[in-house]
């Protein structure tokens, strides 16, 4: 029975099939076990092809850092799953592609086993701007922020190189306006040399955002020199009285500004006390009356010093002028003394005022008064009866008075006897 039995298997072809199915299927199911499939996501550096064609139309693409990388989710059994990495992968979207939309397809694939990982899901997109591209060259201004050290300043300012190129989206190049170099020299009193990044700004004075911007420079040097200064006052040298009309007098000569801050080299600005200013360079010489008129203040610097203010090249100066004049005063008799009135005699004005003619300056004539002018006249070999005596008038010395006369009446003094009678 049990020679049959082993019989029958062994020539019985269909059961030997049965049995090589049956083992395989169990080895399938061994396998499944120890090495099943999985699912995992990986992500990849997108990479931009046909760039070039692009921007060979006058087109420029601009896509955010952000959106440079892709996720997506692959398929694998596990033993090649645990050997794969992001580095794996490559990601490319070919402008070539791109929608009305911007959207570009990306194209994902496996580099190391191309036929046992699967990439799942559906195609994925790359979102991307493009305009017209726009090209353009900008000066880049040196400019300082802060306050140097005391006794110092600003005297000169370098930028290599001077000029960038910029090159992106037409609505952005055309917002940049002036492009500026900040360098801070807050307490600085020496020479000094830095790499700055300069930045963009448009018509408002509002920094520009460069980042979808190619720039031919990123950082530029800066040097910035320092000079000595000094603050000083201005004076003008008042004119000799015989280049002035004989009726002119300078009151006063006043400048605005008073004082500038002036810089170069300190052994210079060590001899320097004030700016002189000669009054002929005024051309002053036929003034009559009050006057301003400006200068050109460098013009009375020594070699080698200039002017530490912008804008401060231009002075002021306001020339205050009194004139002679005359006027007539009606002087009080009673402000009048005689003097050397002869012995014996007594003698009194006729009339109760003496007009006189005063000459002198405006401002003196300003502040005389006909109550406080003083005099006298001389009665000196005079006899009884009325006379018309000269006055002297007691005047500030820039004063004269013209002739003027009063009338005195002289008598002879009473006597006791004339009295009793």
């Amino acid at each position: 029975m049990k020679d049959k039995l082993i019989k029958l298997l062994v020539n019985n072809i269909g059961l030997k099939l049965l049995a090589l199915g049956l083992a395989v299927i169990l080895w399938m199911v061994v396998v499944s076990v120890d090495n099943p499939v999985e699912k995992r996501n990986f992500t990849a550096t997108i990479t931009l092809e046909n760039q070039d064609m692009l921007s060979s139309q006058g087109k420029y693409v601009s896509v955010a850092d952000s959106s440079l990388s892709v996720t997506f989710k692959v398929r694998a059994k596990r033993s090649v799953m645990d050997r794969l990495s992001n580095s794996d992968f490559t990601a490319t979207a070919d402008l070539a592609y791109i929608d009305d939309e911007g959207n570009v397809p990306i194209r994902i694939s496996c580099t190391s086993y191309p036929s046992t990982v699967f990439i799942l899901g559906s195609t994925h997109y790359l979102k991307v701007e493009v305009g017209e591209k726009r090209a353009n060259k900008f000066v880049i201004k040196g400019e300082t922020v802060g306050n140097p050290a005391d006794g110092y300043d600003v005297d000169d300012i370098t930028v290599e190189p001077n000029v960038v190129s910029v090159e992106g989206p037409g609505n952005i190049v055309s917002k940049i306006n002036t492009v500026v170099a900040y360098v801070d020299v807050d307490g600085l009193g020496a020479n000094i040399n830095e790499n700055v990044v300069p930045k963009f700004y448009d018509r408002k004075g509002k920094e520009v955002n460069t980042t979808k911007l190619r720039l031919s420079v990123t950082t530029v040097k800066v040097r910035v020199t320092m000079a000595s200064v000094k603050k000083v006052p201005i004076e003008v040298e008042l004119p000799e009285k015989s280049t002035l009309d004989s009726d002119i007098d300078i009151r006063e000569i006043t400048t605005k500004p008073q004082e500038l801050t002036i810089r170069g080299n300190a052994k210079e600005l060590n001899k320097m006390s004030k700016i002189s200013i000669p009054f002929s360079a005024l051309n002053l010489n036929d003034i009559t009356k009050d006057t301003t008129t400006t200068v050109d203040i460098t013009s009375f610097l020594p070699e080698g010093v200039s002017i530490a203010e912008k804008g401060s090249a231009k002075v002021e100066i306001y020339v205050d002028v009194r004139t002679m004049e005359e006027r007539h005063f009606s002087i009080p008799v009673e402000n009048l003394t005689i003097q050397n009135l002869p012995d014996g005699m007594t003698a009194e004005f006729r009339g109760q005022t003496v007009l006189v003619t005063i000459k002198g300056y405006d401002d003196q004539l300003n502040s005389l008064s006909a109550n406080e002018i003083t005099g006298s006249v001389d009665a000196s070999g005079l006899t009884e009866g009325k006379h018309r005596v000269d006055v002297v008038l007691n005047l500030d010395e820039d004063l004269t008075a013209g002739s003027a006369t009063a009338v005195v009446v002289l008598s002879p003094q009473e006597t006791e006897s004339d009295n009793e009678d």
